[in-house]
């Protein structure tokens, strides 16, 4: 599997994030919210944000990195043609890299459960 992230996996336009807020299914998690729903392309796109609640610049940069590694290293536990969101929380500031991780592959894997109850 392709661990990259390339410009077409990433959502970018003001109306595909409105459009995911306003009808994407949601699930909370410890450190993140997350917000998504299966989309025609095919593949899978993602985002994540990260308010001026969270923290400083670097605090929020430095989760922002570690969010898209995470998501980049395990895109293959989400199923195909999903639009996520990874909305951060201002607790993740104080949280760890291992602790990041760990909540948000629960919260994958709540999605993955969630997406196959509705297919």
């Amino acid at each position: 599997m392709d661990e990259r992230i390339k410009r077409s996996e990433r959502i970018r336009s003001r109306k595909d994030f409105s459009g995911l807020y306003r009808k994407g299914d949601r699930i909370r998690a410890r450190f993140f919210h997350l917000v998504f729903r299966l989309n025609s392309l095919g593949y899978g796109r993602f985002a994540v944000v990260a308010g001026k609640k969270v923290g400083t610049a670097v605090a929020r940069n430095r989760i922002k990195r570690l969010a898209r590694d995470v998501y980049r290293r395990h895109k293959g536990l989400l199923p195909q043609g999903l639009d996520l969101i990874i909305v951060a929380r201002p607790e993740t500031a104080g949280a760890g890299r291992a602790e990041m991780e760990n909540g948000l592959l629960e919260a994958f894997g709540k999605i993955a459960m969630n997406i196959d109850r509705t297919r």
